[in-house]
């Protein structure tokens, strides 16, 4: 085949990706984007600030080789953290070994995942006024490696809007946004929240990963993703799967209290802390692309 013939194949392939949908726009809202129903809602209050760290429900896609997730709600402008693990691929951490460690995550090596979740990649958002700048940080690692890469100011000055990663331990830029206009959702407390609350916020974090920096999963993808402290030491209640209610911050002994390193045990709290996103088995389109392909070939 000639080269202009396999230009022209690869194009097939990827204009069929297109038709299922148009992408999701990473913008911080929902809206418009397609999701369909959230993955996970929130059933717990906050106990890190009303409207200032609350995760209300979590919303995902696979499409066109990337992963598009978006966790509605607020995160606090002190630096505190929304950790997000995948689990993608066989192996990986059900016990946190602690490395990495960037941005002192290695606090949390001894946590432990509910069973049947191990823990590939790790992605660390977080936001504030470092004294000089307003920035969006994120973080992105292989777990049980020294691979990570730090991503600063991702969008130039300030704390809300959107922007890309460049790369180094991701072999592909991640897309960020960031919208901090909820005002809704769960309240503050440790009670059951009201979810018909938590799934009328449309806003929040939203990112775009590729699917080679998580591995290349086949069927399905765990997600996990909680709000921590400045240090990662001292885990809020706000989980997405979601704690059952009652239930107060986590801390950093699963009990609230103040360790200096986060040791807790999933196992030790209701249902699974973790949600599913589907990976779709190739379909009829870039079926019919190879079709094309084939056709291609015969013409040659």
């Amino acid at each position: 085949m000639s080269n202009r013939n396999i230009r022209i194949s690869l194009g097939l392939v990827a204009a069929a990706g297109g038709i299922a949908g148009a992408q999701p726009v990473i913008d911080g809202t929902i809206a418009g984007d397609g999701y369909g129903s959230a993955l996970s809602v929130q059933k717990v209050q906050t106990q890190f600030g009303d409207n200032l760290s609350e995760l209300d429900a979590a919303y995902a896609r696979v499409q066109g080789g990337m992963l598009y997730l978006a966790l509605t709600g607020n995160i606090e402008n002190n630096f505190n953290k929304i950790d997000i693990y995948f689990d993608s691929v066989a192996g990986g951490e059900n016990v946190l070994s602690g490395a990495p460690g960037n941005d002192n995550s290695g606090a949390m090596s001894g946590l432990t995942f509910d069973a049947g979740f191990e823990a590939d990649y790790h992605l660390i958002l977080r936001r504030g006024f470092d004294g000089s700048t307003n920035r969006f940080d994120l973080d992105y690692s292989v777990l049980g490696t020294a691979s990570f890469s730090s991503y600063g100011n991702v969008f130039g000055g300030t704390q809300e809007g959107s922007g890309s990663t460049g790369t180094g331990a991701n072999a592909f830029p991640i897309a960020l946004a960031y919208d901090n206009s909820n005002l809704g959702g769960v309240s503050g407390g440790d009670q059951a929240s009201d979810q018909s609350a938590a799934l009328a916020v449309e806003t929040g974090v939203e990112l775009a990963i590729s699917l080679a920096d998580l591995g290349l999963p086949a069927s399905a993808i765990k997600v996990l993703a909680f709000i921590n402290n400045q240090n990662h030491d001292y885990a809020s209640n706000q989980f997405l799967g979601s704690l059952e209610p009652p239930q107060g911050n986590l801390g950093g002994d699963g009990f609230g209290n103040f360790t200096g390193t986060e040791t807790f045990n999933l196992n030790d709290f209701a249902g699974d802390q973790w949600f599913r996103v589907a990976v779709p088995a190739p379909g009829a389109l870039p079926l019919l692309a190879l079709g094309g392909l084939a056709a291609l070939r015969r013409r040659r």
